[in-house]
This record gives structure tokens, sequence and C-alpha cells, in this order.
């Protein structure tokens, strides 16, 4: 993208990014939304989490956020910051092409690794599904509902929640043809705040009704020692 196409009235390649680096927390559907959209979202954001906000001293005046967001597209598009001379500009063209290609392949390993762990996450919820197994209590799902999203690490949004929310959909429908359950729902008074895990990448409407014994038997140690402490399924909340 040319530095004269990038403006505040336009949306740039990719949609109005942005992302919390301490929280990985991201701006949802960032192709639909406008500057103004995305500013909102970050602010509001920041207000849901007090303590990180004030910890991290982040901004929520409007006009501070919004120069985030710009700041936050014009650095992944490759671009200078907002008000560097021009002269700076055209000697670092070299250097900032550099920094942009390696900021690509960086987000494509990061890619390449969440699909994987992505791929695993719904293979946990498939073959439960797959076998006609029972749900665990609705009361224990809902103890379970509530640590996650209380928990830093569910994250909304991202690109590897469609496909598999595609195919979980479908088994769900086999799964209640198998076992006679057609009226139940993967429901917790939770609602749409609980969304999907950062680290294990699994749907957590579905997964905090899988019973522990089979979600223990199909995760990797590594991803188990990613886990907070405070999570349901470190803590072995059955």
């Amino acid at each position: 993208m040319n530095e004269s196409d990038f403006n505040e009235h336009k949306t740039p390649n990719g949609g109005w990014q942005f992302r919390q680096p301490e929280t990985k927390w991201a701006v949802e559907h960032p192709i639909s939304k406008t500057l103004d959209g995305a500013t909102k979202d970050v602010i509001a954001m920041r207000h849901k989490n007090k303590v990180m906000t004030g910890k991290y001293k982040w901004p929520t005046d409007y006009e501070a956020v919004k120069s985030e967001v710009l700041r936050f597209n014009r650095k992944r598009l490759g671009l200078s910051e907002v008000g560097t001379p021009a002269p700076f500009r055209v000697n670092r063209s070299t250097s900032r092409s550099a920094e942009a290609g390696a900021a690509v392949a960086d987000r494509k390993l990061d890619s390449m690794a969440g699909l994987k762990r992505a791929a695993a996450g719904t293979a946990v919820g498939l073959e439960w599904l797959g076998k006609g197994a029972k749900t665990v209590p609705q009361e224990l799902a809902e103890k379970r509902a509530a640590t996650c999203v209380a928990c830093p690490k569910m994250v909304g949004g991202d690109w590897y929640v469609t496909a598999p929310a595609e195919l979980i959909k479908k088994s769900i429908e086999a799964w209640k043809t198998m076992t006679g359950n057609a009226e139940f729902k993967f429901e917790t008074t939770q609602g749409e705040k609980l969304k999907s895990c950062d680290i294990c990448k699994c749907l957590l409407t579905l997964k905090t009704f899988v019973p522990l014994e089979h979600i223990l038997s199909k995760t990797p140690p590594e991803i188990m020692a990613e886990f907070p402490n405070s999570c349901w399924i470190k803590n072995k909340d059955a």
C-alpha cells in the first residue's frame, strides 16, 4: 500500500486492525470496521479490563486511542509513523521493507502453528461427539464457562474459529440424532461472551460440556503447560 493511499476515511488492506499484545485481544471483523468503530472497540475493551489498563497505563481517551490504531495499521502495512519527516522516510525505505518482510514471515509462522493447534483442538470435540458421549452436568459446564470468560486467554474473532465452528456445528447435529437429544443445546448463561481459547484453540461453548478425562487424554503436555493456573482443565475440575 502506498503512503498516499492511506487515510482515515478509507479502509486499508486487511481492515482497521488492532491487537493488544499483553492480552492478545484483537479487533473483531476488521474488514467491516471503520476507524471510528475500531477505536471504540479498543476503548470498550480497556474499560472492561480496568486492572490491565491501569497496570499498563493504556489510554482510553478517544483521540489517543485513535492515534494508536492509526500507528498500528501504518506499521503493519510498512508505512512510516505519522509525522515522520519526508527525507527520513525516504532514507529508511529499504530498512522499512525489510522489517515489513520479516513481519509477514513471522505472521505466516504464527498462522501455521495456530492452524496445527486449531486442528488438534477441533479433534478433541469431534472425537467425543462421534462417540455419542454424555455431557457433563449443566452446573459444571456453567462453572467452567464462568472461569473461561474471566480468563485473559479467552479470545474471539480470530481466523481459526470459522472452519472448526462449521465442522463442529454439523457434528453436533449428528450427535443429537445419535443420542436422541434433539432438544439439547450446548449453552450456558455466559452466552456470546464465551468464545475460544487462545492456547488450545478450542471453541469453549462445546468444550465446557466435554468430560475432563477425554480432554486430558487428548491434550499434549506442552499445551497443558501453557494453561494458566486458574484454568479448570489444569485444576482437573471434573
